[in-house]
C-alpha cells in the first residue's frame, strides 16, 4: 500500500503541508548558509519522492538556490537511476547532480560491477560520484572502486 493509498481522501493535504514545512526549512537553512559562507558550494542530499524520509530529503519541486542535488544510490541500481533522472528534470541548468554511491558491502569488490553501475547512474544524469563510506573501505575495495572510477572515464 502506498502513502498515498494510506491517506487517502487526506493525502493530497498532508502531502501540501509535509512539502511546504520541508520548504520553509530548507530554504531557512540555505539561506543562513549563504549568509554565512557565500562562497562555499552548497549540496543537497535530495529524493524527488514527496513521502521521502531520512537523510535524502523529500524535493518534490526541485531547489534552485543550491550547487548540487545528490540522490542516494545504495539501493537498486536501476531504481536509483531514475531517481537521479528524476533529480536532473528537478535541476536548474547550473546545477549538477550526484549519485551518493555505497562503497561498502554488500555492494561487491569488483571492479567491472562497480564501474557497470557508476555506467548507469552517469548514464541517467550524475556529473558526479559521492562514495559512502570509502573512509571505512578496505584496501582491496579502495582499488576494486579507483579501477572502476577509470573504468568510467
Amino acid at each position: 500500500m502506498t502513502v498515498d493509498q494510506a491517506l487517502g481522501d487526506l493525502a493530497d493535504e498532508v502531502r501540501e503541508i509535509r512539502t511546504a514545512l520541508t520548504t520553509t526549512l530548507r530554504q531557512r537553512l540555505i539561506s543562513v548558509a549563504k549568509r554565512t559562507a557565500p562562497n562555499v558550494p552548497i549540496t543537497l542530499h535530495a529524493n524527488p519522492d514527496p513521502w521521502a524520509t531520512g537523510a535524502f530529503a523529500p524535493l518534490p519541486a526541485g531547489e534552485p538556490d543550491v550547487d548540487v542535488l545528490v540522490g542516494n544510490c545504495w539501493g537498486d541500481p536501476a531504481t536509483d537511476a531514475a531517481r537521479l533522472t528524476r533529480l536532473g528534470e528537478l535541476a536548474t541548468a547550473s546545477q549538477r547532480v550526484g549519485a551518493y554511491v555505497l562503497a561498502l558491502p554488500p555492494r561487491p569488490a569488483d571492479a567491472e560491477v562497480l564501474a557497470d553501475q557508476l555506467r548507469t547512474y552517469s548514464k541517467a544524469g550524475a556529473t558526479e560520484f559521492h562514495l559512502y563510506h570509502a573512509g571505512l573501505a578496505s584496501p582491496q575495495r579502495l582499488q576494486a572502486l579507483a579501477k572502476a572510477l577509470n573504468l568510467c572515464r
